[in-house]
């Protein structure tokens, strides 16, 4: 690693070559799914390649990526439970008609968004509704990605407010 930070790109990709396989045993290990080790492994990498500049070469390496391979697997973890108590097993069977109460919510959720200042609407519309990174809508809105992550908080807390109410 140390020689990677000097800049030398084959011992760079040498060293992440030789990482890859080990990062995959090991995940393959903990995810039940091939599909889901391959990627966390390559979430892993990609972190690995932005903290490569923490990287003490006074120190030994594997404790250093396997710190890195905690916090993206916890991460992922986290992210996979989220999604599980999200989800809901359908019959397969869609309903031809939103049912009224769905109407009735988005109506509700459309009154609350047009009570917000236009910053916060803003903010909540790329992040929530386009789906937008907080970079990118940051970059969209000509605001700082802290600037940005305000504004969402605060339309959320606006919009939690307003639907509470009624």
């Amino acid at each position: 690693m140390a020689s990677a930070q000097a800049g030398d790109h084959e011992a760079y990709r040498a060293l992440l070559d030789d990482v890859s396989a080990m990062l995959r045993a090991f995940l393959r290990r903990r995810l039940p799914d091939s599909e889901e080790a391959a990627d966390v492994t390559q979430d892993v990498l990609l972190t690995v390649h932005r903290a490569r500049h923490t990287y003490d070469p006074a120190r030994p390496f594997e404790p250093w990526l396997f710190a890195i391979v905690r916090h993206v697997l916890v991460d992922h973890l986290r992210k996979r439970g989220r999604a599980a108590r999200v989800e809901v097993v359908a019959d397969g069977t869609l309903p031809e008609v939103a049912a009224p109460e769905a109407d009735a919510s988005a109506d509700l959720l459309r009154q609350a968004l047009d009570r917000l200042p236009p910053a916060q609407r803003e903010a909540f519309e790329m992040l929530k509704l386009e789906g937008l990174s907080v970079d990118v809508a940051a970059a969209r809105a000509g605001a700082s990605p802290g600037a940005l992550k305000v504004r969402a908080h605060r339309a959320y807390k606006t919009i939690r407010t307003l639907l509470t109410r009624t």
